[in-house]
């Protein structure tokens, strides 16, 4: 049975990124990475909505969101980690990190592990250099626990919380850690993926019921699902050439939402792909993914 894949926003995105589902709300949730807005889509009804937080950030461009438990969300920003409310179109400051590294430096991928802490990935963005790191916040006191990285991405969390996953986009590199859900002590990182002989970069990624790593291939055209070995089992090809990441929604987790970018692309790749920087539904997939925790500080 082939997928079903569906263009399910209106606008196209600079950089859609981000996507997570609300399962109170039933609504996924993602971002426009180089700008300070929040987009919400109600698959009930196809309404969308683009809440601005450029006036309450100071035009800081959003990395990446995730549920807050007081309400609204967490988030990194570029200096920092922010507490966002995008319906009020308010934000505060949580923590501030890397004001030591370069003006180039933000903060980029992130996700909310089981035990309420948020994980934030760094990248330099000029796509070249080193100076990024991965950064680990519980309540307002954010911990580095890893350094080297130049495009840090595809966090996630195994199904039996022994696992977690790190990409260094640049590299072409997948890494897994053991990890202590008690502590949030991470060890015996490992390489996991390397995509040296398939098209494309790892950027974001999710993982299913089954332990299989789901993982958008920018300038790769597609979403792969590799199984807990590292196997690739499915290639599923979309009508874009940069998709950034992707995420389990819909009311059964059944259906795969991906973003993708426009940014990077000449006039000419622009004409041929005009759903460029929009979102996807994919459906009939057979998999279904995990409910996304929440940030408890």
């Amino acid at each position: 049975m082939r997928p079903d894949i569906a263009c399910v926003s209106s606008v196209a995105n600079d950089l859609g990124e981000s996507p997570y589902w609300d399962s109170a709300k039933r609504r996924l949730y993602w971002i426009d990475a180089w700008r300070s807005q929040v987009h919400a889509l109600d698959p009930a009804t196809g309404e969308i909505r683009c809440m601005e937080l450029s006036n309450a950030l100071g035009g800081l461009p959003i990395g990446s969101i995730g549920r807050h438990s007081a309400g609204g969300m967490i988030a990194g920003i570029k200096g920092g980690f922010w507490h966002l409310d995008p319906e009020r179109g308010s934000a505060q400051p949580i923590a501030a990190v890397e004001a030591d590294r370069p003006a180039t430096n933000r903060l980029n991928d992130g996700k909310c592990d089981r035990a309420g802490r948020f994980w934030c990935a760094s990248v330099n963005t000029d796509h070249r250099s080193p100076t990024g790191a991965l950064w680990r916040l519980s309540g307002s006191d954010p911990v580095l626990m890893q350094d080297g990285l130049a495009i840090g991405n595809g966090i996630a969390f195994s199904p039996d919380d022994r696992t977690m996953y790190l990409s260094d986009t640049l590299t072409r590199r997948v890494w897994r850690c053991d990890f202590d859900l008690a502590t949030g002590a991470l060890a015996n990182r490992r390489l996991f993926i390397s995509t040296d002989h398939i098209d494309g970069f790892v950027d974001g990624a999710t993982v299913d019921t089954d332990g299989c790593y789901w993982a958008a291939l920018f300038r790769g055209s597609a979403v792969a699902q590799f199984d807990p070995d590292g196997r690739l089992v499915r290639h599923v090809r979309l009508p874009v050439a940069n998709p950034t990441m992707c995420a389990f929604g819909g009311p059964d987790l059944d259906i795969l939402y991906v973003t993708s970018a426009s940014r990077f692309l000449d006039d000419a790749a622009r004409r041929t792909q005009p759903l460029a920087g929009h979102l996807f539904a994919v459906a009939g997939l057979g998999a279904r993914g995990i409910a996304e925790p929440e940030f408890k500080p």
